[in-house]
């Protein structure tokens, strides 16, 4: 049958460094770019009960060889992970990266080419080798970063700041979402500043978020008694109008890893959960048509995990989307189904979307708190989401462990990864 995994799948181990900054994060601060993959790594295989032995083939994604200096990631990290001397891939999908490796290797295992597979992600968008040393290292400038990003678009296009994606994947979108439903400038404001402050408060629960404060703790930090009125500061500037510096990604270092394998290997006393469906769909330049709010290669990677899954849209207890925009998750959130259309601003206001909330979303803070470290994203937001299955979230786990989760990516530009996750 077309469109289905021949065997079961499932993910035995997750792992995930805390996101931040390789110079000054406490927990990261003079890591190498091998150790920061090595500690993700480690952590998936003990959660699995398994050592580097037990793995059949190691798959590691890197996207911008810019920051890492690792053109080669798998060769370079094999002697690292305990793969030398079996198969093993160098791949990159942007910031889908970790999940289409998660793909890929449930593939492997339906198959019967491989029994456990080990995929890696590793990134560093704050910080950048320093000369020729593999061991110093320096900050990125912003600029700098997204001008390296541009060159994931296609290039007959891509000129030195002729293109921007703030611009495309927030204002436009933003302006389009507000005249499709009749929403006012003002309404939208409120309900990115609603969105960010859960956001925030997921972070400020996620010990390995990059930014672990409160949205009102940051106000009080700046003087302000008021968050909305903090938020609507020259502190939280217009990037995109009408979208603000707070409802985009913010950067980091990290490095994420899951072991997937057969189901009878699964080691006595872990917690698996089954990969039961996934969707890929690439589109390039322009993402959209005429509505800037309707992307249809999401459409198309969301159905086609959906088909593979079998799993109703209606049982999904948790969802994470891609949030590099606010608004774009949102969008995508109810493209999804998971949200009613036109309603996403509401459902941020009423604290919906929160961990305690009937829609829970991104609990571990999204793209903007927990951080954005490309390559290793996707693996972050599937870390989270098996946590969340588990029941092992801590202060932010979600009332009822959901039997049911889905992950949406976005590759930049622009790869739309979608994964179903179950109860094994």
């Amino acid at each position: 049958m077309a469109n289905k995994l021949k065997e079961r799948v499932v993910i035995a181990g997750v792992g995930c460094t805390r996101f931040g900054d390789l110079l000054e994060t406490p927990e990261l601060r003079g890591l190498s770019l091998q150790e920061l993959a090595a500690n993700a790594a480690r952590e998936a295989l003990e959660d699995a009960g398994l050592t580097s032995a037990d793995v059949d083939a190691v798959f590691v994604g890197n996207a911008m060889v810019h920051s890492s200096q690792l053109p080669a990631t798998y060769s370079q990290l094999s002697k690292w992970l305990g793969g030398q001397f079996k198969a093993g891939v160098h791949f990159e999908a942007q910031c889908s990266t970790t999940n289409v490796g998660a793909a890929m290797a449930a593939m492997a295992i339906a198959s019967g080419a491989y029994d456990t597979v080990l995929v890696v992600g590793v990134e560093t968008t704050r910080t950048k080798v320093k000369g020729m040393s593999p061991w110093e290292r320096e900050s990125i400038s912003h600029q700098t970063t997204w001008m390296w990003t541009d060159m994931a678009v296609n290039q007959a296009y891509q000129v030195p700041q002729g293109y921007d994606i703030f611009s495309t994947y927030n204002g436009l979108v933003a302006l389009g979402y507000c005249r499709k439903y009749g929403v006012s400038i003002e309404d939208f404001d409120r309900g990115m500043f609603e969105l960010c402050r859960t956001r925030c408060l997921h972070g400020s629960l996620t010990p390995k978020a990059n930014s672990q404060e409160t949205l009102e703790a940051k106000a009080a930090r700046h003087g302000f008694t008021d968050p909305y009125a903090f938020w609507k500061s020259q502190h939280n500037p217009f990037v995109a109008w009408p979208s603000r510096l707070m409802s985009l990604v913010t950067t980091a270092d990290g490095a994420s890893a899951m072991v997937l394998t057969r189901p009878d290997l699964v080691r006595q006393g872990t917690k698996p959960v089954e990969f039961k469906g996934f969707g890929i769909s690439y589109r390039d330049l322009p993402w959209y048509d005429e509505d800037p709010t309707d992307w249809e290669f999401d459409r198309r990677s969301v159905a086609a995990a959906v088909e593979m899954s079998g799993v109703d849209v209606a049982d999904i207890g948790y969802l994470h989307t891609h949030d590099c925009s606010h608004i774009s998750s949102l969008c995508t959130a109810e493209m999804i189904g998971y949200i009613e259309p036109g309603k996403a601003l509401d459902y941020a206001r009423e604290g919906r979307l929160r961990f305690d909330g009937d829609r829970p979303m991104s609990t571990h803070g999204g793209r903007h708190a927990f951080g954005h470290a490309w390559a290793a994203s996707a693996g972050s937001d599937t870390y989270e989401a098996v946590q969340q299955m588990r029941g092992t979230a801590g202060a932010r786990q979600i009332a009822k462990p959901p039997v049911a989760a889905m992950i949406h990516t976005h590759g930049y530009a622009m790869i739309g990864t979608t994964i179903v996750l179950a109860a094994a």
